[in-house]
């Protein structure tokens, strides 16, 4: 059976929500807002329209709270970007710093995203988003206080342009108080635009005039830059919103800016009894899961903000658990051992103690009674070897065992990203690792590193091997890959 998804669409209208089984809308549901979120500019408010989003999940028998959440692009921010070819670890920082000179706003106030959409002629081509801080903080509260927790976020924009059946055509979305222009060339988006209408109550041919100027401002700029070749008159402008309700004016529009025509759809199964259309978000949304491969759209990332993302357990805390377990399973052994023997210890003295009171009373049995006597002491001479031997082990396992997980410490908190630990083996006086790592860098790091903590007396580097393999990018091309393979021997300290 096709796992459900439940995506949630909020801005200043309303809130919609989508449920989906695959392909399949299996529920709706909406709640207009009486304030738009400029608005909620308390706690208070917040918790109060959390509670609202709480009840209609409830009400519409919604019980999943892991969502797929869509924001308004309004004041959000979308560049497709070229870089020089790079390594992978110099391609953050490039792409930081290119963010830094063509976003109109400082990085601090943004939550940056992005995506490799391909590499080809000594080129990296990047697609960029941002978000504003105090906007989507302010979303992700509203939703953690409906109970919600989203795990996958997009903008508007972006989940309307997913719903295109063509890599190049243009999508016009006309709702109350805003409206979205998106030109998308070979599966990029290029100019992607939310504008808000200048009055909150605006007839709509005055709406239609506002339109009609910014869709032409926004082709005459696409037409001027080299992917403007693309739009050509067998370009279609899909139409969603209001704007679908007025055919004749959209019709008309289209002639003049010589480009086609025709309605946006949901490419999802709907039940007949549900209207899914002012749903088309939702939809958008839902795709980002479950059309990676077949989608037009060729950015496709998540830009739910880092501090939000759901937390890893990292490797090493996972490999850490089981032998902890097994560390304190074997004290929790040998301290019945040990307390047993104690037990036994204190059992014999009792008999002894029985036995020589015996030997004053029965003079006549001193011979049989000698011999029991003699047996009890040997048992007792046994059973404290034992416990010494017990004793001796326990403190030594002890001893070895903060010695090693020290050791471990050690060779685990100093990995880095770009090496990768394969297999590691730890002795009273010597640690040996071997893995791969994506530079010979990485590995002398790596080395400098565990040099640093003082535990180890000498390292020696066994190998680094260079490996070449072929591998293929996102245009299914092959390209050479470059990796390492090393192996390290760390003696460890005398007396560590």
């Amino acid at each position: 059976m096709a796992s459900k998804t439940v995506s949630l669409y909020l801005d200043d209208t309303c809130v919609r929500v989508m449920v989906t089984r695959g392909r399949r809308v299996s529920r709706l549901a909406e709640l207009p807002l009486e304030s738009s979120l400029a608005e909620i500019n308390s706690k208070e408010k917040e918790i109060e329209l959390g509670r609202k989003i709480s009840r209609l999940l409830k009400v519409h028998k919604i019980s999943q709270r892991k969502i797929i959440l869509g924001v308004s692009g309004l004041h959000c921010l979308t560049r497709p970007v070229a870089l020089p070819e790079l390594p992978k670890a110099m391609l953050g920082e490039a792409v930081i710093r290119e963010a830094r000179r063509v976003l109109p706003m400082p990085l601090e106030q943004v939550y940056l995203s992005w995506q490799v959409i391909s590499v080809a002629g000594g080129k990296t081509n990047v697609f960029l988003v941002a978000l504003p801080r105090q906007m989507a903080d302010m979303v992700i509260r509203v939703i953690n206080h409906a109970g919600c927790k989203p795990y996958l976020m997009d903008i508007k924009p972006m989940a309307l342009a997913r719903l295109s059946p063509e890599p190049t055509a243009l999508i016009l979305d006309v709702q109350t108080n805003e409206f979205d222009i998106v030109i998308m060339v070979n599966g990029v988006p290029q100019p992607v635009r939310t504008i808000a209408f200048p009055q909150e109550k605006l007839s709509f041919p005055d709406k239609f005039l506002v339109i009609k100027e910014e869709l032409k401002r926004t082709l005459e700029f696409i037409r001027s830059k080299a992917e403007g070749t693309q739009i050509t008159p067998d370009t279609t402008m899909y139409i969603s919103g209001e704007l679908a309700e007025h055919p004749e004016l959209f019709g008309a529009m289209a002639a003049e800016f010589k480009i086609k025509t025709a309605r946006l759809i949901l490419p999802l199964k709907c039940p007949k009894y549900l209207e899914p259309l002012p749903y088309l978000v939702n939809a958008g949304l839902a795709l980002k899961e479950i059309s990676r491969e077949t989608c037009p759209l060729i950015p496709n990332f998540n830009t739910l903000p880092a501090p939000f993302l759901p937390k890893h357990i990292p490797l090493h805390k996972l490999m850490a658990l089981p032998a902890a377990a097994c560390a304190i399973g074997m004290l929790v052994l040998m301290t019945i051992v040990v307390q047993d023997a104690a037990a036994n210890i204190r059992t014999l003295q009792n008999r002894l103690d029985n036995a020589s009171a015996l030997i004053i009373k029965k003079q006549t049995q001193k011979v049989d009674t000698a011999g029991a006597l003699a047996a009890l002491e040997q048992q007792k001479t046994q059973a404290e070897a034992e416990y010494e031997t017990y004793s001796a082990a326990f403190k030594k396992l002890i001893t070895t065992g903060n010695n090693m997980n020290t050791d471990l410490d050690a060779s685990v908190d100093n990995i880095q990203p770009g090496l990768q630990v394969a297999s590691m083996s730890i002795t009273d006086s010597q640690v040996s690792i071997s893995g791969s790592a994506d530079s010979e860098e990485t590995v002398f790091k790596y080395v400098r590193d565990l040099t640093d903590t003082g535990r180890f007396r000498e390292i020696t580097i066994g190998a680094i091997d260079r490996i070449e393999s072929l591998e293929l990018n996102e245009e299914g091309e092959e390209v050479v890959g470059i990796s390492y393979t090393y192996s390290l021997s760390c003696s460890i300290k005398a007396g560590q």
